[in-house]
């Protein structure tokens, strides 16, 4: 089987990288729809580059993909860390070295001095196969990046509370109790539709920023609009769900989730400052778990960050990698 490297424009490559991205199932951080969302609100009017590196079959099958941006001789995947917990290529299983040769080959033919490959997934090959760089005149550093806690489910929910300590069980019980008194007043539901899930957006993002004062400063105008084109074109392909905790009819807490590989992502939080004693923020990521083991899932990850709730929740670490390479050699 022959391959062949196509170095291509977004547009003419975005329904075969769709159609990778769903054939792997793979996170919607990978996916076309994310990075479109990323570059249209960040990037479009910078000096940055974008490059798209794919791997093709004669028959015009696509089997893998890189999305690079370069400001320079300076390279590194599209996206931001800062609002995509992974980062990095997408290859169909047994073409993962292919696809680091040719991303290597383009660092080797262009002027690259540095390349900065943040994001890297726990348990991918990409750390292992970029390192292999230095064979070709690089310096490499690998590093711990960040850390996504992630809560295994696959036992159910009784099988969850039991396996947390016995302060996070109790804990847990605890800041449930206050809605279950509350009884019919409370709704949990998940938002699938786009049309549901943009009609809320707007409470949503305003309860991210009542919630926490970093969130009120991360939310800018220009964040908000990152977050209603990512929530509308990724619920189009069906990747979004939208948790909205509700008490009398009003919004009191949503969770802004992803789906991939039987897999719950949290991706964001917020809830209304005057239901803050009701605990709605920890009970209604606690909520997301329980659907998300009644849906038969296998786990929830927390992404990034070290938060404590994380671990309350029975979260266990899994390390996302980061990897440098500085040119050494003509």
């Amino acid at each position: 089987m022959t391959l062949t490297v196509v170095q291509c424009s977004f547009e003419s490559m975005q329904p075969r990288w769709s159609e990778l991205a769903r054939s792997l199932d793979a996170t919607p951080f990978t996916s076309p729809e994310f990075h479109q969302a990323w570059w249209s609100t960040f990037a479009a009017e910078s000096s940055l580059e974008r490059e798209i590196v794919a791997l093709q079959r004669d028959s015009g099958a696509l089997v893998g993909l890189a999305p690079l941006k370069r400001c320079g001789s300076h390279w590194s995947f599209a996206g931001d860390h800062e609002v995509s917990d992974y980062l990095g290529p997408i290859a169909a299983p047994g073409h993962e070295a292919d696809l680091v040769t040719a991303i290597l080959d383009l660092l080797d033919a262009s002027d690259a001095l540095s390349a900065d490959f943040r994001g890297l997934e726990p348990g991918s090959e990409w750390e292992s196969l970029l390192t292999q760089a230095t064979d070709r005149g690089w310096s490499v550093t690998a590093a711990d990046e960040a850390v996504c806690p992630i809560v295994e489910v696959s036992e159910g929910w009784d099988g969850y509370l039991s396996a947390l300590r016995s302060r996070d069980r109790r804990e847990v019980r605890r800041k449930l109790r206050p809605l279950r008194q509350l009884r019919g007043a409370v709704r949990f539901e998940a938002l699938t539709t786009p049309d549901a899930i943009a009609a809320h957006m707007p409470r949503f993002m305003d309860m991210m920023a009542e919630s926490r004062g970093d969130k009120a400063v991360f939310l800018t105008d220009q964040m908000r609009s990152f977050f209603e084109r990512l929530s509308s074109s990724l619920a189009e392909i069906e990747r979004v769900r939208l948790y909205h905790l509700s008490i009398a009819d009003e919004s009191a807490a949503m969770v802004f989730c992803f789906v991939a590989r039987n897999q719950l992502l949290l991706y964001n939080s917020g809830y209304a400052a005057r239901f803050r004693d009701l605990s709605v923020g920890l009970a209604s990521k606690v909520l997301c778990i329980r659907d998300a083991v009644e849906e038969g899932m296998t786990s929830v990850n927390f992404l990034r960050g070290d938060e404590p709730y994380k671990y309350e929740l029975g979260g266990v670490n899994a390390v996302v990698r980061h990897v440098q390479l500085q040119r050494t050699s003509a």
